[in-house]
């Protein structure tokens, strides 16, 4: 049930709001931004959705879960769902603020991910404020209700939620000690980015995308395929090497840009350290059978 704003507003709040009755893994119900008034307070109430507040500048007083917080520029805090809550403009240096409101399946274990777990109402941010309120300034860009703009405000809203996840120090912390999935579902990752990306890509992009040390991702990685990052990719280039020079007309240069190689003598070189005969010689299946038996190793 949507709470009964009676607070007094002024030309320096902003706000699209939107039904609070969506479903789906996470919604927009509402986003705006706004300069408060000295003093002017809100609740004690119980509101419905999350509400994740960023503090562009001032400060205030938060009263959540039985605990008085006082958040300031560079930090945000969190109005959760069914909760009873009361925040209080300074009345020296209120606080000016830009939110997003949001609900849905994954609304609490996003929340929580970010860092508000069970007694937890805010946080410290390393980004910079201003990264927020012009994510929201996007939103209000597109405020007409049509479905086109509705997906470009949840993208948006996914990127609010997302910086800051990414930006909060309590979940820079726990990223240290948890991760998401186990190391064997990490390196199946990394097989898949490789498999669909072995022409372009190199081992520094596969880390970066895995997040872990480069000297971790290799221990993990060679305990559960028998090789290295790099071996790996270069497996991938000449199995598909083999199959396009047993499986189509390319000519060897083309073949070798098709799979990494700007050098098509450099694609050769190492073809034939790897097999011990040349793309060409490979191709007309010189000693008899050899052509297919090494296709099948290296598989």
């Amino acid at each position: 049930m949507k709470a009964v704003d009676t607070a007094k507003r002024n030309r320096h709040y902003r706000c699209l709001e939107y039904d609070h009755d969506q479903t789906g893994d996470i919604c927009l119900i509402a986003c705006g931004m706004e300069r408060c008034d000295p003093g002017v307070n809100f609740g004690p109430e119980v509101r419905d959705c999350w509400h994740l507040h960023v503090i562009l500048s001032g400060t205030g007083t938060l009263i959540a879960g039985g605990q008085v917080f006082h958040p300031r520029f560079g930090q945000m805090f969190l109005l959760k769902d069914n909760e009873e809550v009361q925040y209080t403009a300074d009345t020296e240096n209120p606080w000016q603020y830009c939110w997003v409101t949001y609900s849905g399946e994954d609304a609490k274990r996003i929340s929580e991910e970010i860092g508000f777990t069970e007694g937890i109402y805010c946080l410290d941010t390393t980004e910079d404020p201003k990264a927020f309120y012009e994510l929201v300034l996007r939103m209000h860009e597109k405020p007409e209700m049509n479905y086109i703009n509705d997906l470009r405000r949840r993208g948006i809203l996914l990127e609010y939620l997302a910086l800051a996840m990414e930006s909060s120090a309590a979940r820079k912390q726990k990223r240290a000690v948890k991760r998401a999935y186990t190391a064997e579902v990490y390196v199946q990752k990394a097989v898949s980015l490789i498999d669909m990306n072995y022409a372009a890509i190199t081992v520094s992009d596969v880390v970066d995308y895995i997040g872990f040390t480069r000297s971790y991702f290799t221990t993990i990685f060679h305990k559960y395929t028998g090789l290295s990052p790099r071996e790996y990719i270069l497996q991938c280039r000449f199995r598909n090497g083999c199959r396009l020079l047993t499986e189509t007309d390319l000519t060897v240069q083309q073949i070798a840009e098709q799979v990494g190689y700007e050098d098509y003598m450099a694609f050769s070189k190492a073809f034939r350290r790897k097999y011990g005969m040349s793309p060409t010689a490979y191709r007309r299946g010189e000693a008899a059978g050899t052509s297919e038996d090494l296709h099948a190793g290296s598989k």
